[in-house]
């Protein structure tokens, strides 16, 4: 019997003018997203080749600094550091082009003053540092439409409510519901075929047009597909699937509610606004207010303040600290350098962490604020999978720390090797002026990380089952007639 119905839901179903549209409609988009993101001069394989060029200009300057000594690349750091983009961006674009898409060690510029008028000159370089870019203002948003699969599994919650608004008002409207229950059947299984009936037939088209779309995109050769994208790709799919159950069972609760269909529609209508624009915007805005984040004029000041106060106890007029320039001759001298150079250090790490950090925390505090809706959960775990958006790149800031920490320990190790050093670090008279082998400096490596995705996923089969609960509950009290 329940099959019988859910045939008679999916028959009902595919005579619509609402499947016809959808079918037409999926398909067109899923082919479009793979022209727009593999094809178009703002896609993967554009933004691919800059990082490519990028890592072969920063590994160059590497080289250089390597090839003429310990010393030199321990100031000059390892360069610049870019993102890897992800080939799994047609599926969640995360609003990738306004998120910075590198890290900078930046080394500050020569100087020529050591310290007051009767001081020996010396001319160095500041060693250099962990930088965070700001996120652009403009990127390329209006180069490249966002119609990645997330706006497309936002369209899709939209057309579940179409298939389900009637589903059961619209059965008592016309007394078939009462027709239906005179049969050896308990409302649990209608409800269970209803729900079977509107799965099957949204996901068929969805199902179609995303083989489309890989095929599109294999064809075309632009985004190359390995293994462990197609485990992602495979595990989006159950996300599309997990989005669409839980606005089935929501359909079928408020179809179960009213005596009208028009009037659940309605209900349906303005609940998907709220959790699909209202509710998200309205809390990152209060978030917003609630914790500003200092600007960056803010920041400089007091960068600017606190680094004026080193240069004061170091380096005023009246200090004899660093009168003298630091020599492999003059181990005391060039170690007072070193804490100069270190308190540097540390005052412009520990401000430029802490400002991101705050960001960051922000960032996560609204994205946890917002996880109340199945909408902001699909998306969220659709952008941890594909690794793209603000936690891709929280992803990848963690991992450039960690390699900021790899570098200066392999600087100190390789220092050690060379008896003739003083090991003094970070003063370029203080340390090895042997060359380095560029093959034994360690590269920065970004590993993938998912465990964004656990708590949104968990989220969604929440809502889902919370749904399923109070649409039986809902049918169970309802009235047949």
């Amino acid at each position: 019997m329940i099959w019988h119905i859910v045939k008679k839901e999916i028959y009902h179903n595919l005579t619509t003018l609402r499947f016809a549209l959808m079918i037409l409609l999926l398909p067109l988009l899923m082919i479009a997203n793979a022209l727009i993101y593999g094809l178009a001069g703002g896609g993967w394989m554009a933004e691919n080749n800059t990082h490519h060029q990028l890592a072969a200009r920063s590994f160059n300057e590497l080289k250089a600094s390597a090839a003429q000594s310990l010393a030199e690349l321990a100031l000059v750091g390892p360069g610049r550091i870019s993102k890897r983009p992800s080939p799994l961006i047609f599926c969640a674009d995360g609003a990738d082009e306004v998120i910075p898409k590198f890290v900078m060690m930046k080394s500050d510029i020569h100087s020529s003053r050591s310290g007051g008028n009767d001081a020996e000159p010396y001319a160095w370089r500041f060693p250099w540092t962990l930088e965070y870019p700001l996120p652009s203002e403009s990127g390329n948003s209006m180069q490249r439409i966002k119609l990645d699969w997330v706006f497309i599994g936002i369209l899709m919650s939209f057309f579940t409510i179409l298939f389900t608004f009637d589903a059961i008002a619209g059965e008592r409207a016309r007394g078939t519901l009462s027709l239906i229950m005179s049969n050896q059947i308990s409302r649990g299984q209608v409800l269970l075929a209803k729900y079977l009936g509107a799965f099957i037939t949204l996901m068929v088209p969805l199902a179609i047009g995303i083989l489309m779309n890989l095929l599109v995109i294999l064809l075309s050769g632009s985004i190359p597909l390995a293994g462990g994208e197609w485990l992602r790709i495979l595990g989006m799919v159950g996300l599309l699937a997990l989005l669409v159950s839980s606005f089935i069972f929501l359909g079928l609760f408020f179809s179960s509610r009213v005596s009208n269909a028009i009037t659940g529609l309605v209900w349906l209508l303005l609940t998907w606004v709220c959790l699909a624009f209202a509710f998200p915007s309205l809390l990152g805005t209060f978030v917003g207010n609630l914790n500003p984040i200092p600007s960056v004029d803010e920041v400089s000041l007091r960068k600017e303040a606190q680094l004026a106060q080193i240069e004061e106890e170091f380096r005023e007029p009246h200090s004899t600290r660093l009168k003298k320039a630091p020599s492999a001759e003059d181990p005391e001298t060039t170690r007072r350098w070193a804490t100069y150079f270190l308190a540097r250090i540390e005052t412009q790490t520990q401000l430029a962490d802490a400002q991101i950090d705050w960001q960051f925390r922000q960032v996560q505090l609204a994205r946890d604020l917002t996880q109340f809706s199945p909408i902001a959960c699909f998306q969220y775990a659709m952008e941890g999978l594909a690794n793209t958006g603000v936690v891709s790149y929280m992803n990848f800031v963690k991992h450039a720390r960690r390699y900021r920490q790899t570098f200066t320990d392999f600087i100190k190790t390789e220092d050690r090797t060379d008896s003739a050093s003083l090991h003094i670090y970070p003063v370029k008279e203080g340390l090895s002026q042997k060359p380095v082998d560029v093959a034994a400096v360690p590269q920065f490596q970004e590993a993938l990380s998912h465990e964004s995705v656990l708590l949104p996923v968990g989220l969604l089969i929440l809502f889902n089952a919370l749904f399923f609960i109070i649409a039986q509950i809902s049918f169970l009290k309802s009235e047949v007639k």
